[in-house]
């Protein structure tokens, strides 16, 4: 069953490469800086420009290519052809001699295995809830990570995806041929949708894709608890208030989200991540 859905997935993303853009966009390296959105340039900000990065799931490989700026060793892996071949139009245009970017499929363990080497840092963000078993897919990409190193995972919230969920089924039915209303839809998470091919990918990835699963603070928490993860943070802040991330950067400590705050504020991401689909991100350091 878990092959029979990975098949699905890599099939729609070698039709679909996520997330998609005109390669004309970025004529240099410059313009690659000049299009990175917020959370890129904070993540780049708060990694070491020494580090050893790997981005599990880098798909058409902008921010894999961002961070490689800056930095001498940046791995991006993923399973779909038409992803990597996007990804590596881009690292040759741009001269991007730091990346590297390799086929991986992240639920077979022995293709992992072909890496050989940890990093200081492992990005993994909107990939785990597209795999036949999140968990064990989590899992199967810890060893890529060094003893003492970060990791930054993104799914989505169970609470969040509320009115994307919505959003489907009004797309699939009322306004099931309404391009008016899915611009709108668009609009809502990526704004302007003159890039059609950026708007096409963000599209299928969101109102199309064949497989996906929601999660809850408490299982990721559960997740690092069981393979030796101390927990760090999560975005949006699920503190007793937000931190400002774009001076504070996205490793530092912050207080533990016990059952009472971590639903209370997986209440408010219904309304807070509406843009983002529901849509966060939980850090931690590898004990």
């Amino acid at each position: 069953m878990i092959n029979n859905k990975m098949n699905k997935v890599q099939e729609f993303y070698n039709e679909t490469p996520f997330p998609d853009y005109e390669l004309s966009r970025f004529e240099n390296k410059d313009s690659l800086k000049n299009h990175a959105k917020l959370f890129p340039n904070i993540l780049d900000r708060s990694i070491k420009n020494d580090a050893s990065i790997i981005d599990v799931g880098t798909g058409t490989g902008q921010l894999s290519a961002f961070l490689s700026l800056e930095r001498t060793e940046v791995y991006g892996i993923d399973f779909s052809d038409s992803s990597l071949n996007k990804a590596k139009a881009l690292k040759e245009k741009l001269d991007l001699n730091s990346l590297t970017l390799l086929k991986i499929d992240i639920t077979n363990p022995d293709e992992i295995k072909i890496i050989d080497k940890q990093f200081d840092y492992l990005l993994c963000l909107g990939v785990l809830h597209h795999t036949g078993n999140a968990y064990q897919s989590f899992k199967n990409i810890l060893p890529l990570l060094k003893s003492g190193g970060f990791i930054a995972i993104g799914l989505y919230n169970r609470y969040g995806r509320i009115p994307l969920k919505i959003r489907k089924v009004l797309a699939r039915t009322i306004f099931k041929n309404n391009q008016k209303v899915k611009d709108n839809y668009i609009k809502i998470q990526i704004g302007d949708v003159a890039d059609k091919e950026r708007a096409r990918g963000w599209w299928n990835d969101q109102y199309n894709h064949p497989h996906e699963t929601t999660h809850t603070i408490g299982q990721v928490l559960k997740w690092f608890k069981e393979n030796n993860i101390e927990y760090i943070e999560t975005l949006p802040s699920s503190s007793f208030k937000d931190k400002p991330i774009e001076f504070c950067g996205v490793w530092n400590k912050s207080i533990y989200p016990y059952l009472p705050l971590r639903f209370y504020h997986q209440l408010t991401w219904i309304s807070k991540t509406n843009n983002e689909g529901g849509y966060w991100i939980t850090f931690g350091r590898k004990k």
